[in-house]
């Protein structure tokens, strides 16, 4: 099943991103104004977490907190699973799959977010790897 195609090829590289101390409703109207389901945390320009819609639902509006006194670092994912520009997407894949993540960031060398990639990016461009993504869709 092996693939040569790297993620920096199938990487989106306009990626939302927000700082740690970003107020989490910014952070929702970012995600409503530009239709994403995740946005990047970055400190530097490296990628500190990630906020999806869920950790939104699960760590604020369920825990009825008002959302303009949580800040992004309150709610976001870490440690943050990452993966290299020069990687490639089965390498991705089998990432993803053993973390149970959706969106993977990714990173040149010196650790810079360049991009990011999702389950729907490995399927689209490595339709083979479908069969690996099914079983990670199954686990849940």
């Amino acid at each position: 099943m092996a693939t040569n195609v790297l993620v920096k090829d199938i990487m989106s590289k306009d990626v939302k991103v927000v700082d740690n101390n970003t107020v989490v409703k910014e952070v929702i109207s970012i995600m409503n104004k530009y239709d994403k389901d995740a946005i990047l945390v970055v400190q530097s320009g490296k990628p500190t977490g990630i906020i999806t819609v869920k950790d939104v639902l699960i760590r604020a509006v369920e825990a009825d907190t008002p959302l303009k006194t949580i800040i992004a670092r309150m709610v976001y994912t870490n440690p943050l699973v990452v993966i290299d520009e020069n990687a490639t997407v089965e390498e991705a894949a089998k990432l993803m799959k053993n973390w149970n993540i959706k969106h993977l960031p990714i990173v040149d060398k010196q650790g810079a977010l360049v991009g990011m990639i999702n389950d729907r990016d490995v399927v689209y461009a490595v339709p083979k790897l479908i069969p690996m993504m099914q079983e990670f869709c199954r686990k849940k």
